[in-house]
């Protein structure tokens, strides 16, 4: 090994190193934080106590914007699931070249600065009559998570070929059968990947909130952001310490999924 080979290792390990530290060390303060003894947010702590997660647990109103975020998430995933899987299937599989452009507004949500959908779809849900409801919102987080699911499902599709789907007709298989028994197997992987993806951006997601929930149907985001405003606390750090473990499990269940044993349905 040459001394230019090993100081550019040495270089490449040390900026890699440096770019963990700048993305990590934020979420290490915040967790931190979270177990100080004092009555706002020091850091470095004094003392690590456990005051503030039982100030958490004994609060319902914190249990419940922790229930309506996982409802409303679960929800949102599995409309997006649906809408994204059967706008992939229309794009990838249509034949016709007018309908490839749509593709692009499918995933246009995904650029847009979410305070302005939220804009357009607060005076909607008043016609509807379903502003302040849970309907409402699962809508408006569907708008921004159907393009991931749309992303990773037609990116499953595009894996494949569409052959054996019409083999599978060949030999008697209508449409469903061959969706059910040829499509979806191969797409598996891609689909559980943007459901994961979608009731991530649910769970974490504010400004659709703050326009179309209510105290009723008030998510951890809006909740925070309510005591941000008003009383900023340590059991903040704790809710964002509980919020970044949960996402955490949510990304590596979605890392698993996206193995190449995982991919391959026949392994």
């Amino acid at each position: 090994m040459t001394a230019g080979t090993l100081g550019g290792r040495i270089a490449g390990a040390t900026l890699i190193t440096l770019l963990v530290i700048f993305l990590i060390a934020p979420l290490l303060v915040v967790v931190l934080m979270s177990f100080t003894d004092q009555l706002y947010l020091a850091f470095p702590p004094t003392e690590l106590v456990l005051r503030w997660y039982r100030a958490l647990l004994d609060d319902p109103r914190w249990l419940q914007a922790g229930w309506n975020s996982i409802v409303i998430g679960t929800m949102t995933a599995a409309l997006s699931m649906l809408l994204g899987t059967m706008s992939a299937l229309a794009v990838t599989r249509s034949g016709r070249a007018w309908i490839q452009p749509i593709g692009s507004l499918i995933v246009a949500p995904m650029m847009l600065p979410h305070v302005i959908i939220a804009i357009g779809l607060y005076p909607t849900m008043l016609d509807l009559g379903l502003n302040s409801t849970y309907a409402a919102v699962i809508i408006g987080h569907a708008v921004v998570a159907t393009p991931l699911v749309f992303t990773t499902v037609t990116a499953a599709l595009r894996g494949y070929d569409p052959a054996l789907e019409l083999a599978a007709m060949t030999l008697g298989a209508n449409g469903w059968r061959s969706f059910r028994y040829v499509t979806l197997p191969m797409i598996g992987s891609g689909l559980a990947v943007g459901g994961i993806f979608a009731f991530a951006v649910s769970f974490d997601e504010l400004m659709l909130a703050l326009f179309l929930a209510n105290p009723r149907t008030e998510t951890l985001p809006r909740l925070l952001w309510e005591h941000l405003s008003q009383t900023i606390t340590p059991v903040i750090a704790a809710v964002a310490t509980m919020v970044l473990l949960f996402t955490s499990l949510l990304l590596s269940a979605a890392v698993l999924l996206r193995r190449p044993d995982a991919e391959d349905p026949a392994t």
